[in-house]
């Protein structure tokens, strides 16, 4: 047995405890004390659950130029992510069954994390053909991949993923709000895929959903939470609580949806807080520098951010601005319970996915630490806590800030 010592985020609060791991990469003892084969301390640094992080595009197969994924799930490890969701706008983007079982085989023996993927069926009858994916995405708008569906064909979907119990993430933005014309900017863009748009679409999703279980992709605002359907999930980005369009990024800042403004990003914070947005999710979409380069309305939408997601928010902790315990269920334990999967949690029976952190130990965010094959990323010299130490099922991914193992990671079954 296995035993790692440190001040462990155990049922809601932390304490000094050491974890013992069996051969099979599980946690078999929590106790004050334990003794081991091989025994690591690490003093008074933070012990938590490895996070679970709802929604990324490792853009493999087909789009590697810009990501791929061992280098995607490389980041993912440095940034304290343990399990990943994989969105299916791909090339070929992942409609059919052959098309799933492609990726399956494509992405094997090739992650440094634990991974689901999504699928994204285009109506009714592919749900059931789907049904090996561990969930759904529906985009109710035009973004990356051309995967847009139109109300009947998501009605459709609704209705098949209602039989099937299966989770539909949606892209809540309803395009008869846009508004047309040249866009030379982030301001530009948030006027031009506004929040009505969002609200919009929830409004139609909340008529529309019948019993089916959906969960809503990145909200922006509070006028889109104020929308969201009663009983259905939600997610937010960090760049959407760290970032606005008074940040001088220019294209790097456009994604889909954009950006607010500054007032908004305070009040999503606000929300944040309160605990009326269930988990925080990465939407690390990579696109290259010569992509991001052009002129503003000619950009990509989608930024990278896998590896910075919880070092931002536990520099926040640190400082006190976020609940501990706020941390933990937005960024591991509630995203697991959202997908349906045993991770997210330190406690007997689990697989011991941890990450080691020490919050009094703050860095600026630079590039090339981050290890994305993009190169870049919007969040350049924000300080943040790098976990030092990452475990995947008891075994070390990261050691010292830097990749210790890669291709252990496993497709993960939903419960």
């Amino acid at each position: 047995m296995r035993v790692i010592r440190g001040r462990v985020f155990f049922r809601g609060r932390l304490d000094a405890l050491s974890l013992g791991i069996g051969e099979n990469g599980k946690i078999v003892a929590v106790k004050k004390s334990l003794r081991g084969d091989e025994e690591v301390d690490h003093g008074d640094s933070l012990i938590l659950p490895g996070c679970v992080d709802l929604h990324v595009h490792m853009r493999d197969p087909g789009l590697t130029d810009k990501e791929d994924f061992p280098s995607g799930t490389r980041s993912a490890a440095m940034g304290g992510v343990t399990t990943i969701a994989e969105m299916p706008n791909t090339a070929p983007p992942v409609t059919s069954r052959l098309a799933y079982e492609e990726k399956v085989a494509a992405l094997r023996g090739r992650g440094a994390v634990d991974y689901v993927l999504y699928a994204a069926p285009r109506s009714e009858e592919a749900v059931t053909r789907l049904g090996e994916a561990a969930a759904f995405k529906a985009y109710m708008a035009e973004s990356t991949g051309a995967l847009q569906v139109g109300p009947g064909e998501l009605e459709g979907i609704l209705r098949g993923a209602q039989t099937s119990r299966k989770l539909v993430v949606v892209h809540a933005e309803d395009p008869r709000q846009f508004m047309r014309g040249k866009v030379r900017g982030l301001e530009d863009y948030s006027a031009a895929r506004p929040k009505a748009a969002e609200s919009s679409a929830l409004h139609w999703l909340a008529s529309s959903r019948g019993e089916a279980r959906i969960h809503i992709a990145h909200v922006t605002c509070v006028e889109a939470l104020d929308a969201v359907p009663s009983g259905a999930t939600c997610e937010v980005t960090p760049h959407h609580l760290f970032l606005d369009t008074s940040r001088p990024i220019g294209a790097r800042g456009k994604v889909n949806p954009p950006l607010r403004l500054p007032v908004d990003r305070e009040a999503l914070w606000d929300a944040f807080r309160a605990g009326r947005i269930d988990a925080i999710a990465s939407d690390h979409a990579p696109h290259t520098l010569d992509e991001k380069g052009v002129p503003f309305d000619e950009a990509p939408a989608g930024l990278p951010g896998v590896a910075t997601s919880f070092p931002l928010l536990m520099r926040r902790t640190r400082a006190g601005e976020i609940d501990l315990a706020r941390l933990v269920s937005a960024t591991a334990s509630r995203p697991a319970e959202i997908l349906g999967i045993a991770k997210g949690i330190i406690e007997v029976g689990r697989d011991a996915d941890l990450l080691v952190v020490d919050p009094r130990t703050a860095e600026r965010i630079r590039a090339k630490r981050l290890r994305y094959k993009c190169g870049w990323t919007p969040f350049e010299e924000m300080e943040a806590c790098f976990p030092h130490t990452v475990y995947l099922r008891g075994e070390s991914v990261v050691e010292d800030g830097e990749p210790a193992a890669e291709g252990q990671g496993r497709l993960v079954s939903t419960e």
